[in-house]
């Protein structure tokens, strides 16, 4: 082997390394992403912050840092939160019951509930509900369930 094809194996066989090697750092990089991604979607993470960031969004604290550790807090002691008040469930009544009736469906409430994606349990279809039934059927579904979180863990 003459000189030039020496220097020629050289290089090669560096490249070949540098190659070896950013593959094995571009491995090493995708697993430890793996492995962060599975522990905040099994840990619920996002869940958390999605949460969070929307109760300061829906509450406009004036102190946010303060008001964040509070509900944090709360669902470190396994407390249930929620986004709706009762003003925002008459609203959703009053939308419901165009009518005026006093009343709405268990059907009404059914689909109401599937379109808003919130889980009452068991709804009677054949029931009426008032407002006060309407507001105690929802207020089941619409409490964010501290507990599915591990805020301490």
């Amino acid at each position: 082997m003459d000189e030039q094809d020496l220097a020629a194996l050289k290089v090669q066989t560096i490249y070949r390394g540098h190659s070896q090697r950013k593959k094995t750092e571009i491995l090493k990089h995708d697993t430890a992403r793996k492995k962060v991604q599975e522990y905040l979607r099994k840990k619920k993470i996002h869940n958390l912050l999605q949460h969070l960031i929307s109760l300061v969004a829906y509450y406009k604290p004036e102190e946010p840092k303060q008001f964040l550790v509070e509900e944090i807090e709360r669902l470190a002691r396994k407390e249930k939160t929620d986004l709706v008040v009762d003003g925002d469930l008459d609203t959703i009544f009053d939308m419901v019951d165009i009518t005026r009736q006093g009343y709405i469906t268990g059907k009404q409430l059914k689909n109401m509930t599937n379109n808003l994606s919130i889980d009452t349990g068991k709804i009677d279809l054949n029931q009426t509900y008032t407002r006060e039934a309407f507001r105690a059927a929802l207020s089941k579904g619409i409490q964010t369930d501290a507990s599915s979180w591990a805020v301490d863990g």
